[in-house]
């Protein structure tokens, strides 16, 4: 039934499921930070997510060693992939799960200002109007100076501008590099930067059977849902199907009430409802610009 489903019905359904997998990875990553030091769950998760992709390199026939992954855009993307591990672990860890969920969801609003400074890509006063909104929405969640700040959520905005590095250099990678040796490389980076971690914090224990089953959780989800995510792009139009990575905020504040017990206050609502809001603006707002940018007659495409 599934694969009769038109296209971008499928992309829809698996960037769904991708945003799940990956909120079922943020869970597995804050439950193994609890029995495991942080070091040693971000190289487990390097080197698990690296031997998967490794095999699908192999199988799809990528080349493991190529000039081609020396590009600028390639050492961006993996300088991107160790920063933004490295703050969304220590958010992850000692921040509210759905906290740290909602201030991910500004990350689309980070690309957009990124765009608009390093490729100069048209940004009009309404969606600097949704980048700042986006931003208070942010500060609302984060509370810098007041009772309720968390100093550990604030590592989010470090794991967020990882991210958009990462996704910024993916944005502007050469073609020919496939997206499993982008994957790949990624985790190997991942893994390194496990290590590094672990080489300054000197901490090394035995991983107990709970422990093991939380990382395996962890690699299996996060392998799941960049796989999902990344034939979901390749399905349909990315404008289409886009918006719906907001889905994760429902299923990261979802966890973290109804499984880790936390409590969400009005201030945390508020702050997400304002991030989304902007972001989804900026998204529709760039999607008419698209539209407006066609030709008027259909012949001027070909």
């Amino acid at each position: 039934m599934f694969a009769t489903m038109p296209p971008i019905l499928r992309a829809i359904i698996l960037m769904v499921i991708g945003m799940f997998f990956f909120m079922m990875g943020d869970l597995f990553l804050k439950l193994s930070s609890q029995f495991l030091p942080l070091g040693m769950v971000v190289m487990a998760l390097g080197l698990g997510m690296s031997a998967l992709f490794a095999l699908l390199m192999a199988r799809s026939g990528d080349i493991f060693l190529d000039r081609a992954y020396t590009h600028p855009a390639m050492i961006m993307r993996c300088i991107g992939e160790s920063i933004g591990i490295i703050g969304v672990i220590i958010a992850v860890a000692y921040a509210p799960l759905s906290t740290v969920t909602a201030i991910m969801q500004s990350l689309p609003l980070v690309l957009t200002f990124m765009g608009a400074v390093f490729l100069k890509e048209a940004v009009g006063w309404r969606r600097v109007l949704a980048l700042l909104a986006g931003l208070v929405g942010v500060l609302i969640i984060i509370r810098p100076g007041m009772d309720g700040f968390d100093v550990y959520a604030s590592f989010t905005l470090v794991g967020v501008a990882g991210m958009a590095i990462r996704d910024f250099g993916t944005r502007i990678m050469p073609a020919r590099i496939s997206t499993f040796a982008l994957s790949y490389y990624g985790s190997v980076m991942i893994f390194i930067t496990g290590i590094g971690m672990m080489a300054l914090s000197q901490d090394w224990q035995m991983p107990t059977g709970q422990a093991s089953l939380y990382v395996a959780g962890l690699i299996i989800t996060a392998a799941i849902g960049t796989l999902a995510v990344s034939t979901a792009m390749r399905l349909g139009d990315v404008s289409v199907i886009s918006p719906f990575r907001y889905i994760r905020v429902v299923f990261g504040v979802g966890a973290g009430i109804l499984i880790l017990g936390e409590q969400v206050d009005s201030a945390t609502y508020i702050g997400c409802s304002i991030v989304v809001g902007a972001g989804l603006y900026s998204w529709m707002r760039e999607r008419k610009l698209a539209v407006a940018d066609l030709p008027a007659d259909p012949k001027d495409c070909t």
